[in-house]
This record gives C-alpha cells, sequence and structure tokens, in this order.
C-alpha cells in the first residue's frame, strides 16, 4: 500500500518584536503624523535601506499602486496658478528643475515636498525640507489631503488642492 506524503506546514517568517520604549515612540509618531503604526515602520525601513543600500530597488507602501480607479482625482494650484492635475504615484515640489512643479524662489528646497497614494487616497509629505510646511501657522511632516487643504511651503508659498467632483 502506498505511503501518503506527509503534509508540509508552511514556513512562519520570524516576527520581530518592538521593546516597550520603541512602540512607544511608534505610537507618538502615529499621533502627531496621523499615519498607522505599521506604515510609519515601513518608512523607517525604507529610509534606512535607502541611507545604507543606495540603488536598492524599495517600494513604499505609501507609494504602492492603489486598485484601478481607486484613486480620486487630485488637483494642485501654486500661487493662485492655474491647477495642475496629479497624475504620478509620486508627485514632487521644490526648487530643483527635475521637480514635477519647479519654483524659482530661495525659500523653497531643491526637493521641498511631495504628494503620495495610500491606500488610494492623496497623501502630502514634507521631505525634511530646510524651511518646513505648515497648515494654519502650524509645521507638517504628513497629512492626508483633504479637498480645499492649503499648505505654504517654508510658511510662504500656498499650494492648494482639489479633488475631482467637489468645489473648492
Amino acid at each position: 500500500m502506498p505511503r501518503k506524503a506527509a503534509k508540509r506546514k508552511p514556513e512562519r517568517k520570524a516576527r520581530i518584536a518592538l521593546g516597550p520604549d520603541d512602540a512607544q515612540l511608534v505610537e507618538r509618531l502615529a499621533e502627531r503624523t496621523g499615519l498607522p503604526p505599521r506604515e510609519i515602520l515601513e518608512r523607517a525601513l525604507a529610509a534606512y535601506a535607502t541611507a545604507v543600500a543606495p540603488g536598492m530597488t524599495l517600494v513604499p507602501s505609501a507609494a504602492g499602486k492603489p486598485r484601478r480607479g481607486a484613486r480620486p482625482r487630485v488637483f494642485v494650484s501654486v500661487e493662485g496658478r492655474p491647477e495642475v492635475e496629479i497624475k504620478q504615484t509620486e508627485f514632487i515640489f521644490g526648487r530643483d528643475p527635475s521637480c514635477d512643479i519647479a519654483l524659482d524662489i530661495a525659500l523653497v528646497s531643491p526637493r521641498h515636498a511631495r504628494v503620495l497614494f495610500r491606500d488610494g487616497e492623496p497623501v502630502f509629505e514634507d521631505l525634511r525640507s530646510q524651511r518646513g510646511t505648515y497648515q494654519h501657522g502650524e509645521r507638517i511632516d504628513v497629512k492626508q489631503i483633504r479637498d480645499g487643504d492649503e499648505f505654504d511651503l517654508g510658511g510662504f508659498v500656498p499650494i492648494r488642492f482639489r479633488i475631482a467632483g467637489k468645489a473648492l
């Protein structure tokens, strides 16, 4: 009589547990940024990998591909200029000519800020710019974009967002 092959259990990946101090830091960052703890850890790991392994292929979760059709149409106006639609998964604002919106203004860093899509929703992120980004006078690092949001690059250059289908 033929013998049955033993079923193999799928191997489990080792889980890494955070110590209490690290977990508390992640929670404080989550409260400050409004991002889920997992997103904070993924971004931290992506930043570390970029620093120690330049050129390594990374897929940051914030720039992940949302389901087809799940992403809203987002438009931006800088300093009251005509709106531009954000079609890329990563849209960069800065002084560098390679940016999607290049601003020849000294208060703006070469790569000042970006818009990403996380779970199909637009997210604004300051890229550790020298003069920061502000909303209603408060410095922001990462913030989900809502229809009508206005941020000030360097505390001086206003950028305003519109989500398609919602009038300002």
